[in-house]
C-alpha cells in the first residue's frame, strides 16, 4: 500500500512538472523582455519555459506566447515584481495570464461585402489596418454615392481636429487609403474616428458609426503569423482552412477586427499560406 502510494505520488509530481514546465513558443513582443537563462532579449519564434526567469526593461513590457496545452497566453510586465535595483523581475509562470478569445468577434467574420448598415462594422471597436487601401461595397439603396453624397472620417489626433472626406471609388463603393485619410496626423494620438454620411446639397449629416483605428506594421505581423503557423502545422494541424481561421483568430484576439476576405488575401500575397 506504501509503496503504491509512493508511486502514484511521484508519478502526479512528474507529470505535475511536465505540464508545468511546458514550453511556450513566442508570438509577438512588446518591448525589452530578457531571458536571463541565456541573457537574449525575447523575440518572435523562440521557445522559453514556465519556469525561465525574465527580466521586463519596463513595466509595459509584454509577450504573446501559445502552448501546446494552455493556447494563447499573456507575458505580462506589469505583474513583475521591482527588485531593489529597479529591474522588474519574475519567472513565467508568475506573470503568465490566458488571452480570452473575443467571442464577439469570433462569432462573424468581418466582411465588407454590400453593407446594408456600415454602422454594423464601424461599431465602436477597434479596427485593423493591415494593408494600405481597402475597398468598401456600400448598399446604394441605403446610401447613395455621388459627388452630392459623401461619406466623411472626422477625428482628432493630439489638440488638431480633421475632416476628411472618403473618396468614392464608382459603383457605389468607397477607398479607404490609409495614407491619404490619416495624412498630417500623429497616428499613435488617434482615439475614436466618426464616420458621417453627407447630403451636401440639403446639409444633413447623420452619424453612421465609429471605430479605433489600429495601423499594424506588416513585416511585424507577417512574422508573428508566420511564426503561428509553424507552431500549428508542428503541433496541431496542417490544414489550410483550419490555419487560415486561427491566424485571422489571431488577429482579432490581439489586434482587433478586420476583414475576413482582405486579409484572406493579404496572407497569401505575402506568402504566408
Amino acid at each position: 500500500m506504501t509503496k503504491r502510494f509512493f508511486l502514484s505520488t511521484v508519478i502526479t509530481l512528474l507529470i505535475s512538472h511536465f505540464t508545468f514546465a511546458q514550453d511556450l513558443y513566442v508570438l509577438h513582443v512588446s518591448g525589452d523582455i530578457l531571458n536571463t537563462t541565456n541573457n537574449v532579449n525575447l523575440k518572435v519564434g523562440d521557445m522559453i519555459s514556465q519556469d525561465a526567469s525574465l527580466s521586463f526593461g519596463s513595466n509595459n513590457a509584454k509577450a504573446i506566447v501559445i502552448g501546446k496545452s494552455t493556447g494563447k497566453m499573456l507575458l505580462d510586465g506589469s505583474k513583475s515584481k521591482k527588485t531593489p535595483t529597479g529591474e522588474f523581475m519574475s519567472l513565467v509562470s508568475e506573470v503568465l495570464f490566458p488571452i480570452q478569445s473575443n467571442k464577439q468577434m469570433s462569432t462573424r467574420s468581418v466582411l465588407f461585402e454590400t453593407v446594408a448598415d456600415i454602422s454594423d462594422y464601424f461599431n465602436g471597436d477597434a479596427y485593423v489596418f493591415i494593408t494600405d487601401s481597402l475597398i468598401l461595397d456600400i448598399n446604394q439603396e441605403k446610401y447613395p454615392l455621388n459627388e452630392e453624397k459623401q461619406m466623411a472620417l472626422r477625428f482628432t489626433s493630439g489638440e488638431e481636429i480633421f475632416n476628411r472626406w472618403i473618396p468614392n471609388f464608382g459603383d457605389n463603393k468607397l477607398l479607404l487609403e490609409k495614407d491619404s485619410l490619416f495624412e498630417g496626423a500623429s497616428l499613435d494620438e488617434i482615439e475614436t474616428v466618426d464616420v458621417y454620411y453627407v447630403v451636401k446639397a440639403t446639409r444633413k449629416i447623420d452619424h453612421i458609426g465609429s471605430f479605433d483605428p489600429i495601423f499594424v506594421n506588416q513585416e511585424q505581423l507577417k512574422e508573428e503569423l508566420i511564426s503561428l503557423k509553424s507552431f500549428l502545422t508542428t503541433n496541431q494541424t496542417s490544414k489550410v482552412e483550419e490555419i487560415q481561421a486561427e491566424l485571422y483568430q489571431y488577429v482579432l484576439d490581439i489586434y482587433g477586427q478586420t476583414d475576413f476576405e482582405m486579409f484572406n488575401e493579404w496572407i497569401k500575397n505575402e506568402g504566408i499560406i
